[in-house]
């Protein structure tokens, strides 16, 4: 893909428009073409995009978004790394939760530093923080488990009912069989979205561990 298709699609993804309904959007019809590039060319142009605008949010909010997207179709280890290294460097929560969200739907591979991430799962801001604990399920390194392990340790339910849930779930992803011991005792929480994000976590880490002993 050229540079103007690119920067044709993010001047359309950052488009202001009153419309009566988002999917009739040109906004809204641009970002589900984000969602389907699978061309690690675009990659280049996209960071020199969000480069060249630091005082376009919108702008730069929407060219992590095509990496994330793309990253989802087609993995690149620059690409990875250069919207990690953002969430250190953007300030609004908006774009950081954004940046998390989208690195929580593909697999990181376990060389690349997600101490950025472990970071922000320690915000004091709940958006930044519950997409960053998300965003932990994607790689499955020792650090981010025990990140993970810091909310699932927490005995106070009600403090920390939304952490523990995507703590549970993003365990259920790259948790071993022994830190089933530490979800355990949510099994049986009073909080059923607590509760059954436990019991839907050990299901999958022993699923998992039996298919590898196999």
């Amino acid at each position: 893909m050229n540079e103007d298709i690119i920067y044709d699609l993010i001047a359309r993804m950052t488009t202001k428009e009153n419309v009566a309904s988002s999917e009739e959007s040109v906004r809204w019809k641009a970002c589900r073409e984000a969602e389907q590039i699978s061309d690690e060319t675009v990659y280049p142009i996209l960071m020199k995009i969000a480069e060249e605008n630091p005082k376009n949010k919108e702008v730069r909010k929407a060219a992590y978004t095509t990496i994330g997207y793309s990253l989802r179709n087609i993995f690149n280890k620059d690409a990875c790394i250069f919207i990690i290294q953002k969430l250190g460097e953007e300030t609004d929560k908006y774009i950081v939760s954004g940046i998390l969200d989208r690195l929580a739907c593909f697999q990181i591979p376990e060389d690349i530093d997600m101490s950025l991430v472990i970071k922000c799962s320690q915000s004091d801001k709940w958006q930044i923080r519950h997409s960053a604990i998300n965003a932990l399920g994607s790689s499955a390194t020792g650090a981010n488990r025990e990140a993970l392990l810091f909310y699932i340790n927490q005995e106070d339910e009600k403090k920390y009912d939304y952490e523990i849930v995507y703590a549970n779930a993003s365990l259920g992803k790259i948790g071993l069989k022994t830190d089933v011991s530490f979800i355990e005792k949510h099994a049986k929480s009073r909080k059923r979205d607590i509760r059954d994000s436990a019991l839907s976590a050990i299901e999958k880490i022993i699923e998992r561990d039996d298919s590898i002993d196999r």
